[in-house]
């Protein structure tokens, strides 16, 4: 995607540069401007009118992020705003990083998504003021596409999607820690129907239990360039099931920016239905910690021990819960991310 940022003061442009690295390493395109006073010295494009620069991006970036005041962001874009077939995705940030405020969803992706993404990214509270509270309809897949939720019991979600539009109450427990208010039609009761929000696909608080699984595990991975998809997948899918870890909680395969297009690593996360995530070697080599000396795969492009350390990039400082295991010139790793679910 195409994201612009917009910073207005010194603290600004410093968060603007973390998230600028972290929406790159994403794979998305990131333009920085800042106030005319500090934009050379801070290296970011200059604003020398902000609505004339705003109208500059507007309908050709998927998402704005602007670093600053909320009055700031809403008097730039007001002129524009047009529809969420040709908007972008807005969102506001304070300077010091600790709220992110979704203002505008956009045609691309919702502004509650974004700055749920974005949060994660940088440690602050996401600020979500949509109508999704008091009489709106509890939407399942809506919940478990924000959440990273892979729904198991398919048939069943519909059924009780059916429910829950006609008013109708159904139960809902989870293992992890709830961020935000939980609906009205979901009760921590015993119910007949209920949604179980749990890694434990043997355990039934309900007697018609929808299950919904975390896709929280992150694969760091790296191989000898030419590996064949096939090897890739079945040396991953074989430590899996060694680990007794379903290949449905998987979140995605990260790598080194060396192998940003190696083939065999994309085929096999478009296979998974996961995203393949690269990072330099510099981002990776920041990771303080102790890591394995196992790792002759990843020693070739001068990163020690490259899988773990993409793993726990990827989990943004999760748990290792694999250790570098290696087979004919691949080498992987695995991480679980820690886990807030979002109302």
């Amino acid at each position: 995607m195409n994201i612009c940022i917009f910073a207005f003061s010194i603290k600004g442009c410093i968060l603007s540069d973390r998230l600028e690295l972290c929406l790159e390493e994403e794979g998305h395109n990131v333009s920085s401007y800042a106030a005319e006073k500090i934009a050379a010295m801070a290296g970011k494009l200059p604003i020398h009118r902000l609505e004339a620069s705003v109208a500059n991006v507007f309908y050709e970036a998927d998402a704005l992020i602007f670093i600053g005041a909320c009055e700031t962001a809403v008097r730039a874009i007001s002129p524009f705003i047009r529809s969420k077939t040709t908007d972008p995705a807005v969102v506001v940030i304070d300077e010091v990083g600790s709220s992110v405020i979704s203002l505008l969803s956009g045609q691309m992706l919702t502004a509650n998504e974004f700055a749920y993404n974005l949060s994660d990214q940088i440690g602050a509270t996401p600020i979500i003021t949509n109508g999704a509270g008091r009489g709106a309809v509890f939407n399942i897949e809506a919940f478990a596409r924000k959440n990273h939720l892979y729904i198991v019991e398919g048939v069943l979600g519909k059924e009780m999607s059916n429910e829950l539009l006609y008013g109708e109450t159904v139960g809902f427990k989870c293992d992890y820690y709830i961020e935000g208010k939980v609906p009205d039609n979901l009760s921590n009761d015993n119910m007949e129907r209920g949604i179980f929000v749990s890694t434990d696909l043997l355990a039934d608080p309900f007697n018609n239990t929808l299950h919904l699984v975390p896709k929280n595990i992150i694969i760091g991975l790296t191989c000898v360039p030419g590996t064949k998809a096939s090897d890739i997948e079945h040396f991953l899918i074989t430590n899996l099931e060694k680990y007794h870890l379903p290949v449905s909680r998987l979140g995605r395969i990260c790598s080194l920016h060396a192998l940003d297009e190696e083939p065999g690593i994309a085929e096999v996360a478009e296979s998974l239905g996961v995203k393949y995530q690269t990072y330099s070697d510099e981002t990776l080599l920041e990771l303080a910690g102790t890591f394995s000396d196992t790792d002759t795969v990843g020693a070739n492009f001068n990163v020690d021990n490259a899988s773990e350390r993409c793993a726990l990039r990827g989990s943004h400082g999760g748990k290792l819960i694999i250790k570098t295991q290696e087979s004919n010139g691949i080498s992987i790793a695995a991480a679980v991310k820690k886990l807030t679910i979002r109302f």
